[in-house]
């Protein structure tokens, strides 16, 4: 870099070229890609990212469609991983849309997604069934930022950046709009390990869910060996006023149906059975369900399992079809 003649100082003109028109150009292209996300000349924000995101999406997106379902699942991804939509629909006879997304999101977020599905699809559902794996019912806190996510999504808009520098200039250079409306959209990402061995990239996820009707597989194998986590369960206090406001949020005539997912026969404490069933009664108490699914098995064969929370392809076609027999004898017992 030069000097000016005869002061010592830096050549102004040579500092222009080397950062200032960068610097130009850059916040021009923040501001034309801001401007055009305000005029809507942008797509839609799909930041399908990862294979959280991508599935958090995909339901979000799934709500808005006209998709006349009577059986509606919600939950997190033992729900998501663990039941088939389409097959459970074929024993019972009706249309059925699993709209389980993950433990961390929570039941605010799980109605606010049924209400959107309500509206797109005026008269139904007629039955929601809400799944969990004892673990989620234990946890005392949600993640804010799915919620988040899930919330601008629907609103056509950007989440809300993280705090702190990084943040900032995220907004200031528009770095978001770049991410959300463009790279998430159109540039898929491999997905890690085995997800990405049966899967692929995120968007071949996203196609996955759109065939099954919102369900997915763990391709994983559970190792006993190698299992993480307590298998002391409990229904932590701070669920009872969430589920309260869950039933408030059911849409008029939905009848709730509640129940608990499995977990591998090696991994759980001897009353394990006892403690579910006490957790599963105090739960729909909360939720004032209208139906108990007392009879699924709280444990199954560790062959059947990809992990502590989730069952594999085999094992999750055995507990479709024990949800089936339940739910037939739930909506007898109703009659």
């Amino acid at each position: 870099m030069g000097v000016n003649a005869g002061n010592g100082g830096f050549d102004r003109a040579a500092v222009w070229r080397v950062l200032g028109r960068p610097a130009l150009c850059l916040a021009l292209g923040a501001l034309a890609l801001r401007v055009a996300g305000w005029l809507g000349w942008l797509p839609a924000p799909r930041p399908i990212l990862d294979m959280d995101r991508t599935v958090l999406l995909h339901q979000a997106w799934a709500v808005r469609q006209p998709r006349p379902a009577d059986v509606v699942l919600l939950g997190d991804s033992s729900c998501l991983m663990d039941v088939w939509a389409a097959d459970l629909g074929r024993r019972l006879g009706e249309g059925t849309l699993n709209l389980a997304t993950f433990g961390f999101v929570d039941l605010a977020t799980h109605a606010r997604l049924l209400r959107q599905y309500a509206r797109a699809n005026p008269g139904r559902p007629r039955l929601v069934v809400l799944l969990v794996h004892p673990q989620t019912l234990r946890r005392q806190t949600a993640v804010p930022y799915y919620a988040e996510l899930v919330d601008a999504y629907l609103a056509g808009r950007e989440p809300e950046a993280p705090e702190g520098v990084a943040g900032i200039l995220a907004q200031w250079l528009s770095l978001d709009q770049a991410r959300d409306r463009g790279l998430g959209r159109f540039l898929p990402r491999p997905l890690p390990g085995k997800f990405g061995v049966y899967y692929g990239f995120t968007s071949d996820l996203w196609h996955y869910l759109e065939r099954h009707q919102g369900s997915a597989v763990d391709p994983s194998q559970y190792d006993p060996h190698g299992a993480n986590g307590s298998p002391e369960y409990r229904l932590a206090k701070q669920w009872e006023a969430p589920s309260r406001a869950f039933r408030a949020a059911l849409p008029t005539g939905t009848r709730l149906v509640v129940g608990l997912t499995p977990a591998p026969a090696s991994f759980v404490l001897p009353d394990h059975a006892v403690v579910c069933r006490r957790m599963l009664v105090d739960w729909a108490a909360w939720l004032r369900a209208d139906g108990v699914l007392t009879n699924l098995p709280t444990v199954l064969p560790d062959a059947v399992f990809a992990s502590v929370t989730h069952l594999n392809e085999a094992g999750a076609r055995r507990f479709t079809e024990l949800v089936a027999a339940e739910l037939i004898t739930d909506a007898a017992g109703s009659r």
